[in-house]
């Protein structure tokens, strides 16, 4: 049992005070916050955080995601900064972590920069081997490297490369 209390944050959900890297998915629409259940059940929070359906339509709020282990991953609903300059490109933001919302609700954070090194969206994690018979091959497939940055910087999720909430060294 004690070393259980060794491992801390290891394949846990990010944590209040925490800082935490993630992929952009997509941003939020005044629809979703209509009809996507966990979306709708956080307006409180963007309320709470200054966020009103104006913000919304803006693109000021993007529904992310990281991974936390290699069959798990963490949803938060992260709030641009006003005039936060530049195009995001795909790339992955760091955030601040305040709200770790819960099974009914999406959690609501402020992203606090674009993520250095740059990290992009990884991709999948494999390609199929049409011919591996006639190579001799064991699988029918092979891993790929991520697409958007070092193998380091990502997980592997239900087939595909996904930025790790906790980046190495960080």
């Amino acid at each position: 049992m004690a070393l259980l209390g060794t491992l801390p944050g290891c394949a846990s959900l990010p944590a209040p005070g925490e800082t935490v890297t993630v992929a952009v998915h997509a941003p939020i629409t005044p629809h979703d916050l209509t009809r996507r259940r966990q979306i709708a059940a956080a307006r409180p929070a963007l309320q709470a955080a200054g966020i009103g359906e104006a913000d919304v339509a803006a693109g000021r709020v993007l529904f992310v995601h990281c991974a936390v282990t290699s069959d798990g991953w963490w949803d938060s609903l992260a709030v641009l900064p006003p005039g936060f300059a530049g195009s995001l490109d795909g790339r992955a933001l760091t955030l601040q972590v305040a709200d770790r919302g819960d099974n009914d609700r999406l959690p609501v954070n402020r992203v606090v920069a674009v993520a250095q090194p740059r990290l992009g969206p990884g991709g999948l994690a494999y390609r199929a081997i049409p011919d591996w018979r006639e190579r001799g091959l064991r699988n029918n497939f092979e891993e790929q490297p991520p697409a958007g940055g070092p193998r380091a910087a990502y997980l592997i999720v239900q087939g595909s490369w996904l930025v790790r909430c906790r980046q190495p060294g960080g």
